[in-house]
């Protein structure tokens, strides 16, 4: 599946550039100087949903997004700086059914500001990958459980965390594939009116994800040239109170990309010091020339 006429970069970090990128410095400096320009900022993403749309406004909230990939590790990684006139991060309940909502909580988690969802097929074979609301099903049977996140796989990294929790897996796994080795996370915030605060995080995308065998689980195989499906989410609430009415939802595809990974966007594996004109359809790739505007753009 490829949705769009667009190819987004993931840029190859080599070993060395592994120490140089910091998780908990709150800052992208390390990024701009290993990586470079962001693969994303804010203008790309689909501002509101079909039912409530909305426009980029970069007075009420403004980011960009670095992507990045490891070969040796077989991981991804992220960073968004983001820039908010009203900040709403909560760490305390509100209510009763909101209590805890960061420790552990990732249901409710998405609602709070400096968090970014991240959604990865690392085949990009599509198909379903949602089936339970896990928080209210850990005790469901195993084969109600097996499907849920197994080929594609949901991440909420939050950048400012006081527990110390900065990245959530969506599923019963989260216990270890949001903990090293396999994933891990950071960030900060500071200022107010507006707020600017960071999320870095790097986690390992799964072809074939057993959520109670960690060694029968199959990690995706990542390589230069490689197309991965994703999808990036995010919210911005101005009110911090449930049902946290007036909220945009942003992310980079309208389709109902919450359950079915064949509504994911293209992700380029691109390898360091590469041209992605190498990748022009006659090596492999499922993308078609036209597609490449976007990834080339970023490149100038």
């Amino acid at each position: 599946a490829h949705i769009g006429d667009e190819i987004y970069p993931f840029y190859e970090l080599l070993d060395e550039d592994l120490d140089r990128i910091n998780l908990t410095d709150g800052s992208v400096e390390d990024w701009v100087e290993v990586v470079g320009e962001p693969s994303l900022t804010a203008a790309e993403f689909v501002w509101g949903t079909q039912s409530e749309p909305a426009e980029y406004d970069p007075s009420n909230l403004d980011f960009r997004i670095w992507l990045a990939w490891h070969q040796g590790s077989g991981t991804i990684w992220a960073a968004m700086e983001r820039v908010d006139d009203l900040y709403v991060n909560l760490f305390e309940g509100v209510d009763d059914l909101y209590v805890n909502v960061l420790g552990g909580d990732a249901m409710n988690l998405e609602f709070w500001d400096s968090v970014i969802i991240l959604v990865l097929d690392g085949d990009h074979s599509g198909g379903r990958y949602r089936y339970v609301n896990w928080a209210w099903c850990r005790d469901c049977p195993r084969e109600e459980l097996l499907e849920n996140q197994r080929q594609a796989q949901t991440w909420l990294a939050i950048g400012e965390a006081p527990d110390g929790e900065h990245l959530h897996f969506l599923g019963v796994a989260n216990e270890w594939v949001a903990r090293e080795p396999y994933a891990a996370a950071g960030g900060g915030a500071l200022g107010e009116g507006p707020a600017i605060s960071v999320t870095e995080f790097w986690v390992t995308p799964f072809d074939d994800l057993i959520y109670d065998d960690e060694e029968a689980s199959v990690a995706s195989e990542l390589y230069p040239g490689k197309v991965i499906g994703f999808e990036i989410s995010m919210w911005d609430n101005d009110d911090p109170l449930p049902p946290f009415e007036g909220g945009i939802r942003l992310s980079l595809t309208e389709q109902p990309s919450f359950r079915y990974a064949d509504f994911f966007v293209d992700g380029l594996l691109l390898g360091a010091g590469e041209d992605p004109s190498v990748y022009d359809g006659d090596e492999g790739s499922a993308v078609e020339p036209s597609s490449w505007a976007r990834i080339k753009a970023a490149l100038q």
